[in-house]
This record gives structure tokens, sequence and C-alpha cells, in this order.
């Protein structure tokens, strides 16, 4: 896949982890009201951040493989131009 098309991805994993939290009156969940709840509670919690830390590690990975792209096209260029 296309470095550009996975970074876009990575923001969109942060930002819907971030609406997560921003819009949560949006993602209320109906059920029990007993121990099940408390697990519910702290997974509906953790899904959030869960995405926000997915999309920050995507970005990162495909900004450090953009950085290594360029970098190789300027090797490139580099020892195309001392042939000459």
């Amino acid at each position: 896949m296309n470095t550009i098309v996975k970074l876009i991805i990575g923001v969109l994993i942060t930002l819907s982890g971030i609406a997560w939290y921003v819009f949560h009156s949006s993602f209320e969940m109906a059920g029990l009201v007993d121990s099940l709840f408390s697990l519910k509670v702290l997974l509906s919690g953790s899904v959030g951040i869960v995405l926000i830390l997915t999309g920050l590690l995507i970005m990162w990975v495909e900004l450090e493989e953009l950085k290594d792209v360029k970098l190789k096209k300027e090797i490139d260029g580099d020892k195309k131009s001392k042939k000459k």
C-alpha cells in the first residue's frame, strides 16, 4: 500500500480515537448493570486510547518510511551526478 495512504489511515484512526472521547454521549451502550457493567466500562473507556495510540504508531512508522524514501532518492541522485 502507498505510504501516503497509510499515513492518512493513521490520521483517521487517531481522529476516531479522539472523537470517541469528545462525542462520548453518541457511543452510550445499553446493557447490564452488574459486575459485567464494570468490565464494559473498562473496555469502552480503553477503546479511544487504543485508537489514538494505534493511529500515532501508524503515522510514526509511515513518516519514518517517507524520510527513508526521500533519503534514498537523495543518495541515488548523488551517485548519478558523481558518475557523470
